[in-house]
């Protein structure tokens, strides 16, 4: 028979025991309420010297401008952790990220923060893989407003080695660059005798023959328009992909204006377009058709371009043009190569849908022995060839469909191939990335090809221009490195002394004027902290002990 707590106890054994009952549902409310405030409600105060949990002047002033404009348009930005609170708030490298998520949550009504454990729910992020190969695990956040998104890694938010938190930039700038760039926009090259599609003229012959392609774009959300390279002083900022589609006619460069200081040639302004923050272009040639100007132009990038068409007997779509001519592309399976990111689905399948080359002629790497170089005069700069796909080993090429005279041995061929050209900056350690995808086949980007979805060709393709065309480039680039925290490096720089030993600075946004020093732990703080932590238990129990002896003893 159970006993009641209370039963045949003094009336002060029953106060005291009550108190101590509720004393412990009040401590463990407590507890609750703090973990609670002090984790979503932000309820703690940032004694790290390096101000790791609290939102500079800086990053609030450019948050303002971005989340709550003056014109009354506040983007709904959705912030998702790809793993518990638990595990976000034990992990140093993500801990800051969480909370300042949490502090711009607080801030702001229109942004909203959620966790999702992505070990155990796959499927909730799964709309933010773009290709077969992407991986979003615990330690990356994502960024998104209305249909676009950024999936960034924890490591996006520290400078090398850790020397630096530069979470605020970084977040300030991918804020901005969601909500400011409403649309790419993709251009067609015209004036060389390419065949493009032209959005002012849908019915001309050309656009007509481009219209599975100009759908393709599209779909991935892209603007078209069309642009004569030799008429525009340079590449527009807002081109987030450049076709230049199987061109006759060589690109103007006047020898005879070298010496003017302001001149800029066509392929110069390819070049500067490539070596900017996130340009992407498309070059595709007809095998038969000679360029030497361009095609010495892409061999600086990395690709040389093979003689003749490739013929494929033993590996060839039957039924299509002359036999052997309608080749079927074979996948990388290599799961770390640069084609495999983008197609690898297909590649794992037993019955995989091929891609479709006709009328191909094939490409090379131009670097010789190696596969990618060191940008003139930097080491930032980088530019890697990477084969795409390609023929199988019993490929070979001739002059023309009608020709038996051999171009090249037996063996497999490269149909496909993309420089990427990467680029670290000094100041933020971020790594910006320009992409040069080049093939050999006029017909591509035909509706035969792309229209025909038992083909592989358009998703393949889609997928690809999905990831070379993001416009990554921060809309508001005059944030700089420097401009939060810090006169030299950008970032709230870690330190690895005691913290009661450190102070740090805190800069204007012209990075001259110290605005706030971050203090650590003070005298003060050491002060208060041992009485709470030391004192007060002390004297609880000696309290105790001498009540106990009291009534035990005297």
């Amino acid at each position: 028979m159970k006993k009641s707590l209370f039963k045949g106890k003094s009336l002060r054994t029953k106060i005291f025991t009550a108190v101590t009952l509720v004393g412990i549902v009040l401590l463990f409310g407590l507890n609750l309420c703090l973990t609670y405030f002090g984790q979503i409600g932000l309820w703690f105060a940032d004694v790290t010297p390096e101000g790791f949990y609290s939102m500079s002047p800086e990053m609030v002033s450019a948050c303002d401008a971005v989340l709550d404009p003056e014109d009354g348009s506040a983007p709904e930005i959705s912030i998702t952790f790809c793993a518990k609170p638990d595990y976000l708030i034990s992990s140093g490298a993500m801990r800051p990220a969480y909370y300042m998520a949490l502090a711009l949550q607080k801030r702001y009504d229109n942004v909203t923060v959620t966790t999702v454990d992505v070990s155990l729910e796959p499927a909730a992020v799964a709309v933010y893989k773009t290709t077969s190969m992407d991986i979003i695990d615990a330690n990356d956040m994502i960024v998104s407003y209305g249909g676009k998104y950024r999936v960034v890694d924890a490591s996006a938010f520290w400078t090398q080695n850790n020397f630096s938190y530069n979470g605020e930039y970084r977040m300030v700038s991918i804020l901005a660059s969601l909500t400011a760039i409403k649309k790419p926009v993709a251009y067609f090259s015209t004036g060389h005798g390419e065949t493009y599609y032209d959005p002012e003229n849908p019915e001309s012959e050309d656009s007509l023959a481009m219209a599975s392609f100009a759908e393709l774009l599209t779909e991935r959300g892209m603007t078209l328009r069309t642009i004569n390279i030799s008429e525009v002083d340079r590449i527009p900022d807002d081109c987030a992909l450049l076709i230049i589609n199987c061109p006759t006619q060589p690109f103007a460069t006047d020898p005879s204006q070298y010496d003017r200081f302001d001149y800029v040639s066509d392929l110069e302004k390819l070049d500067r377009y490539l070596v900017s923050e996130s340009g992407a272009i498309i070059f595709n040639k007809a095998y038969d058709v000679s360029l030497p100007e361009i095609e010495s132009f892409l061999a600086e990038w990395g690709v040389s371009f093979g003689e003749g068409v490739v013929i494929d007997r033993d590996n060839c779509l039957e039924g299509v043009g002359q036999q052997g001519s309608a080749v079927l592309g074979v996948y990388d399976t290599y799961e770390e190569s640069f084609g495999s990111a983008y197609y690898g689905d297909f590649a794992n399948l037993s019955s995989s849908p091929k891609m479709v080359f006709t009328n191909s002629g094939y490409v090379y790497c131009s670097y010789g022995d190696s596969d990618g170089v060191s940008e003139s005069g930097s080491y930032n700069g980088q530019r890697v060839y990477s084969h795409f796909i390609g023929s199988s080993a019993t490929s070979v090429s001739y002059e023309s469909l009608g020709s038996t005279i051999l171009t090249s041995e037996e063996g497999a061929k490269t149909l496909a191939a993309v420089t990427t050209r990467t680029f670290m900056n000094d100041y933020t350690s971020e790594t910006s990335y320009s992409y040069l995808f080049v093939s050999n086949s006029e017909d591509l980007f035909s509706n035969e090809v792309l229209g025909n979805r038992s083909y592989a060709n358009y998703s393949v393709l889609s997928t690809l221009i999905a990831n070379i065309s993001r416009t990554d480039r921060y809309a508001s680039i005059e944030l700089g490195g420097t401009s939060l925290n810090s006169p030299k490096y950008g970032g709230k720089h870690t330190v690895d002394t005691a913290l009661s030993e450190t102070a740090v600075k805190v800069y204007s946004a012209n990075a001259k004027e110290v605005i706030a020093v971050n203090q650590g732990i003070t005298a003060t703080d050491k002060t208060v902290f041992s009485v709470i932590v030391y004192a007060i238990p002390a004297v609880v129990l000696l309290a105790g002990v001498a009540v106990f002896i009291r009534r035990k003893f005297l």
